[in-house]
């Protein structure tokens, strides 16, 4: 199973690279593209900015599940669900949505990788839909895959690049999920800088700065 998720992203990502993703958004450095991605409705998401921070404190950010509503857009409420290992956990996610329709909530599974010899890091956040029971009056997301591409480019100063491919299920039209998508990563990240610097003494055993 985690070969065929491995070669599926492989594809995805693949599909995403090639295709005329367009600019939508550019503020406070951040730029926010959309990406047409074959056989689907809802467009790819594509971030880049830059960040004052280590390799540390963005893994210790990450897996602070307690504190994901205090930088990821419109959450609601984060909460572990196992454990797997130190680079790799489950966690429940629900984040609100206009009033028009029912919040949607994800289960993500987060596995981080950092390369030996150039540090850099792959981190994958993978949607498991069916691993806990759905609530009353939330939707939830089907599918969601994200993986992002972290990069040291001077001390103290990492490159980002971060993609996900999404689903929101419900009846939401895709023009209108489209047209909105942009707008989370944008906020998110901004936030994501703001409070980043709370884990400047974090430790993280199996990450290298």
């Amino acid at each position: 199973m985690r070969y065929l998720i491995f070669f599926s992203l492989l594809l995805y990502w693949d599909s995403t690279a090639q295709g005329n993703c367009k600019l939508q958004s550019q503020k406070d450095s951040i730029k926010v593209y959309t990406c047409p991605v074959k056989e689907s409705k809802y467009k790819a998401i594509k971030v880049e900015f830059l960040l004052n921070a280590t390799y540390t404190q963005t893994v210790a950010m990450l897996l602070d599940i307690d504190n994901l509503h205090r930088w990821q857009y419109k959450t609601v409420s984060a909460k572990l669900l196992k454990k797997i290992s130190d680079n790799e956990i489950i966690y429940h996610t629900e984040v609100q949505t206009p009033s028009v329709t029912n919040n949607r909530d994800f289960v993500i599974d987060l596995s981080i990788h950092q390369d030996p010899n150039s540090k850099e890091l792959e981190i994958k956040a993978i949607s498991k839909p069916n691993y806990i029971p759905v609530k009353k009056k939330v939707v939830r997301v089907p599918f969601s895959e994200a993986i992002w591409h972290v990069k040291s480019v001077s001390p103290g100063k990492l490159s980002v690049v971060y993609e996900i491919k999404i689903d929101f299920g419900g009846e939401v039209p895709a023009w209108v999920v489209n047209m909105v998508a942009p707008l989370a990563p944008a906020e998110t990240f901004k936030a994501m800088r703001a409070e980043i610097g709370k884990y400047k003494n974090s430790k993280i055993g199996f990450i290298v700065d």
